[in-house]
């Protein structure tokens, strides 16, 4: 008796006599086998989010600090920056953490609503540069994080000769 009211196992299922193997009925409900690395999600929103929110900070910062002639160089910059940031972070949650398209936008959208917090709570709230400079500070420390634990164990994996060993590291340092 099933209380979900799926079908029997051997209704949902045709064994073939002379192989032994079981493939699914035609028609017959099959539940998807995909699962969702949750923990992956969790850390990629989370980064995602805590770098919008650092990004619009930085907007923020730039707006109430700078002419309007920077301020709208940062901006721009900080854009074209987001979108290969936002880009990664869509295909890693559809490719590798196992969303569908669709929730994976939806998720990856509501991270990125964190730049406008990060710039409100700049121009709202009255935050000193020493505050400003340590949440700037912590997001590059995430960036300097990835590119050592990520980027550069596969640099390393693909370079062959001790030039491009220390062309790597020559471009990493810069």
């Amino acid at each position: 008796v099933h209380f979900d009211g799926d079908d029997c196992e051997e209704e949902r299922f045709q064994e073939d006599a002379e192989t032994g193997t079981r493939t699914a009925a035609v028609g017959a409900p099959v539940k998807p086998t995909s699962s969702i690395k949750w923990g992956l999600v969790l850390s990629i929103l989370c980064g995602d989010a805590f770098c919008n929110f650092a990004d619009g900070v930085f907007i923020g910062a730039a707006l109430s600090l700078c002419d309007m002639t920077t301020a709208l160089v940062i901006i721009g910059v900080t854009l074209y920056h987001e979108i290969g940031q936002e880009l990664a972070d869509y295909f890693l949650l559809t490719q590798h953490a196992g969303l569908t398209p669709f929730k994976a936008l939806l998720l990856n959208f509501a991270s990125g609503l964190t730049v406008v917090l990060g710039g409100l709570v700049v121009l709202a709230a009255s935050v000193s540069n020493m505050a400003i400079g340590v949440i700037l500070s912590i997001a590059s420390g995430v960036y300097l994080h990835i590119a050592c634990c990520e980027c550069l164990p596969r640099v390393s994996a693909v370079v062959t000769t001790s030039k491009e060993r220390l062309l790597s590291m020559v471009i990493f340092v810069v």
